[in-house]
């Protein structure tokens, strides 16, 4: 039974890989709750497929093969039955180092939880545990145990050496696109197709409908305009803003950063039905009190850098530490003074169908999410900047 529910959990995985593959950004799994709870993120991660194919096939595969070997055991007796269980046994070892290598890089790695991933974790440690209080009997009664020691044991370091191997194979590589000789598209093109081809392939807007109203009228037009919508307590969205403002500083000369809110909590974002994170609108506020205090950077830079840290008394503190007057700051918060540009931003977010913190625009390109490394932006930029090095 354990292992035909790790069936179904693998079927219900598939199905959410595939509308990610049919609809993209346009879908929204059930298991998609926040930016730290979200199997959208990490079933569309390249960790997710294996060849290409998605790794819930070869759960499928196994599950339904463990269950049909523990099933034709039950059905046997002696020597056929020990070897049945032996082989079952030998997928169940293999299926919880799997198991614990793909847990590894979805909460360190991504650092996102996917809950239909954790079920057939779970199911993975019931197996085991099945396995061993069957062994435990199996010693007691003197049935004979259907799996040696010393070959549990083998088989477990074939499995991690296995693992290995895949670890090394698929890693994602540090890309070349850092290089100085990576200066424009076609030097993408050649030196990381795949991304490349995914980039180019997300649909486009106009980067001048994306921003403020008093933005639009300064956009450059040598340049590459990313605008950032983004939730000051989101752990991603701290990650992506860390990156951006790397990528800022390698090519300053081509792009335009442009950060927008979208708070994940109710009180400012009218699609939020529940404050996922209920500090955000107040310090989105803050922020935009700073900027009408000449500290707009500061102030977002240091929100960020205190992230646990949000609550409304501790504002105007984070303030006096970038030098801002504290009593400006709190006058300015105590009259919502720049609420309406806070919900003007989330709204905005909300026409553009935005679900999930962080999404960044780059181009008038949607990337949902961040992006592994800090080059995969630079890649971004070069495909459209509109000259070349």
């Amino acid at each position: 039974m354990v292992c035909l529910a790790g069936v179904a959990v693998a079927a219900a995985i598939l199905y959410v890989h595939g509308q990610i593959d049919r609809l993209g950004d346009g879908y929204t799994s059930f298991c998609t709750i926040n930016s730290s709870i979200n199997c959208d993120r990490v079933l569309s991660s390249r960790h997710a497929r294996l060849a290409g194919l998605p790794v819930a096939w070869l759960a499928l595969a196994a599950y339904l093969g463990m269950a049909g070997v523990f099933a034709a055991a039950a059905r046997s007796a002696g020597d056929r039955s020990r070897r049945l269980l032996a082989l079952g046994g030998a997928g169940v070892i293999g299926a919880l180092v799997f198991s614990t290598y793909m847990a590894v890089i979805s909460i360190l790695w991504l650092q996102t939880i996917c809950l239909l991933c954790s079920g057939l974790y779970a199911v993975s440690v019931a197996n085991t545990a099945l396995a061993l209080a069957a062994l435990r009997v199996a010693a007691r009664d003197g049935s004979g145990l259907p799996l040696k020691a010393s070959s549990a044991a083998a088989i477990f370091g074939l499995a991690v050496a296995s693992v290995t191997g895949i670890a090394f194979f698929t890693w994602p590589r540090q890309s070349a696109v850092l290089s100085s000789d990576i200066r424009d598209a076609e030097d993408v093109r050649n030196a990381d197709p795949e991304f490349y081809k995914w980039y180019t392939d997300l649909p486009r807007v106009d980067p001048s409908t994306l921003v403020r109203d008093e933005q639009a009228k300064s956009l450059p037009s040598d340049k590459v305009v990313i605008v950032d919508f983004f939730d000051l307590e989101c752990g991603h969205c701290k990650k992506s803003y860390q990156m951006v403002k790397e990528l800022a500083a390698r090519r300053g000369d081509r792009v335009q950063v442009i950060h927008r809110h979208f708070p994940l909590d109710a009180t400012c974002n009218d699609i939020v039905t529940s404050s996922v994170h209920p500090n955000a609108c107040r310090a989105a506020e803050a922020v935009e009190c700073a900027g009408l205090l000449g500290k707009h950077d500061e102030m977002l830079e240091i929100l960020f850098a205190n992230q646990g840290q949000l609550f409304i008394e501790n504002l105007t503190r984070l303030a006096g530490k970038i030098g801002l007057d504290k009593a400006a700051m709190q006058k300015c918060l105590d009259e919502h003074r720049t609420l309406p540009l806070v919900l003007a931003d989330a709204r905005a977010g909300a026409r553009l169908e935005i679900t999930s913190t962080p999404t960044v625009f780059v181009g008038g390109r949607r990337i949902q999410g961040v992006l592994e490394e800090v080059s995969k932006y630079e890649a971004a930029v070069l495909i459209d900047s509109p000259h070349g090095s």
